[in-house]
């Protein structure tokens, strides 16, 4: 059917139109040749069986007496049918097998030696009739006639040349029918679908198609011309669409650009903003060590400074020869208390000194290495203290000793120190005693950190955009909204992990982050 479809229309109709006559006739002339087939055949039967009937019955006497000359005048009573070709008769005679008696023949046929099963049956272009012939309910012998089908097959070839000047008739009346539906149908329409391919090449919306008739065809074509109408109206304005979508595009273009540009600046700005908090994280860690390490060397210097009083009045009375037993005890009393208050105040401060030293070394330098985790988070916290001893928060810290990981120390303390700020500044705001609670857990390949607070918690509107940039509810009391967002960036970028946060009003924050042991060398 594929390449029936682009078939010209006329040549359709043409095809279609002989389909259905030359089939309607071969159907009918197939229907009449059957049926006259099978009427002939059964008039031929029906001819033959009375023949024989009459001819067996007129035979009775001739085999009765074994007279073989009236048996064969009998025979040729056949003449009168022409379509009678033989006619046997068989003597049988007891047990014996039945014998040629008689026989008749226009074509020279002989007798075969036995009649054959009784009653009609086919052979090539003829059919064969075999009847007992009957003697006072005795049978005596046999009748066997051979007719032609000849006849038959003479019908069938009339019907088949009638058959053919119908085709043909039908053929010639078909060819006329289609060339007139052509003109009728046909033509128009393909003068529309020339127009129709006119109209797409040119886009001549203007072009217009005649109407011959106010039948289906002539409504389509004017429905066609109403179509061109619309579209050329359409066409103008889309035009005008076009011209004034252009002149849009060109200033969405500008628009487009300056936002670049802009956008840079906000990124660059944002940079800035970035690195500005960090060193502003890392500051308000170098001030609150400097004022914490302020308070063991203070003590130190007072104990030093007490025990060089008590040395200089020893000494005064060493040199008056004033000097007594009781006073060099208390002197040496004096002198091992105070040692052990300077040097107990300056390994305090040397341990914050290196704390901090560690930690200020890792943020600013960014590099890997491999660390113990448990006490890494120690020195972290002990950094923060100056910051947490201001207040009655407690930090607790569940961490396996021996976990240690390959990664970026800095990035891990940027993180937590931005966590407890936060805590510290949003969480606990109003709340007097607060907990935070940093539980490590190891897993194959990763570590999950889930770092949390009791504290106020985050309004439901606010928790989608608590890692946006400059996002925050406390802005010009101390919020820039980067912390979070520095956090999130550290740890999806720095060190290759995922965080999630989940928090309730009232109820605390916490955040969950999955960190790998080994981290990436390509993390940014």
């Amino acid at each position: 059917m594929a390449p029936f479809r682009d078939v010209p229309i006329q040549r359709k109709l043409t095809l279609l139109l002989l389909l259905a006559s030359i089939s309607g006739v071969l159907l009918t002339g197939v229907g009449l040749a059957a049926y006259a087939w099978l009427t002939t055949r059964a008039a031929i039967e029906r001819d033959l069986a009375s023949v024989s009937s009459i001819l067996a019955s007129n035979a009775t006497a001739a085999l009765a007496f074994r007279d073989p000359v009236t048996a064969n005048e009998i025979l040729s009573a056949m003449q009168a049918k022409p379509e009678l070709e033989a006619g046997c008769l068989y003597l049988a005679e007891g047990d014996e097998p039945p014998r040629p008696f008689a026989r008749y023949s226009t074509a020279g046929l002989e007798c075969p030696a036995l009649p054959g099963a009784p009653g009609v049956s086919d052979e090539v272009s003829a059919l064969i009739s075999v009847q007992p012939v009957m003697q006072a309910g005795e049978r005596i012998g046999w009748l066997r006639l051979r007719a032609s089908l000849k006849p038959l097959e003479r019908a069938v070839a009339v019907q088949g040349g009638i058959m053919l000047a119908i085709v043909g008739f039908s053929v010639a009346v078909s060819i006329g029918i289609a060339f007139a539906m052509q003109r009728a149908f046909a033509g128009p329409i393909l003068r529309l679908a020339q127009a129709a391919r006119e109209v797409s090449q040119t886009r001549n919306y203007g072009l217009r198609v005649q109407a011959y008739g106010h039948d289906e065809v002539g409504g389509l074509v004017q429905d066609f011309n109403a179509m061109l109408a619309q579209i050329a109206r359409a066409d103008f304005e889309i035009k005008q669409l076009n011209r004034s979508l252009e002149q849009q595009v060109t200033e969405t273009a500008r628009s487009n650009q300056d936002l670049a540009d802009a956008l840079e600046r906000l990124k660059e700005a944002q940079r800035q903003l970035v690195q500005a908090e960090k060193m502003a994280s890392l500051g308000a860690l170098v001030a609150g060590v400097a004022h914490e390490i302020n308070t063991p060397v203070g003590v130190g210097v007072t104990a030093a400074s007490t025990l060089q009083t008590r040395a200089g009045e020893l000494r005064s009375q060493y040199e008056r020869e004033e000097l007594r037993r009781s006073d060099l005890e208390r002197f040496v009393t004096l002198a091992e208390e105070s040692t052990q208050i300077i040097l107990r105040n300056l390994q305090r401060a040397a341990d914050l000194i290196h704390s901090f030293k560690q930690v200020a070394v890792d943020q600013s330098s960014g590099e890997r290495r491999r660390f113990a985790l448990r006490g890494y988070i120690d020195e972290i916290l002990l950094s923060l203290r100056p910051q947490l001893k201001r207040t009655a928060h407690a930090v607790e810290v569940e961490c396996p000793d021996d976990l240690t990981l390959d990664s970026y120390p800095g990035a891990i303390a940027q993180i937590l120190t931005n966590l407890v700020t936060n805590s510290l500044l949003h969480g606990f705001d109003g709340v007097e005693r607060g907990r935070i609670r940093i539980a490590v857990r190891r897993q194959p390949e990763r570590v999950e950190l889930e770092y949390s607070d009791d504290g106020r918690g985050i309004a439901p509107e606010h928790l989608p955009r608590v890692f946006d940039p400059f996002f925050t509810t406390r802005r010009g009391v101390g919020g820039s909204g980067l912390g979070l967002h520095i956090v999130y960036n550290l740890v999806t970028q720095r060190l290759g992990g995922s965080i999630q946060v989940a928090s309730e009003p009232g109820r605390g924050t916490r955040f969950t982050l999955h960190l790998p042991l080994r981290a990436q060398r390509a993390a940014a």
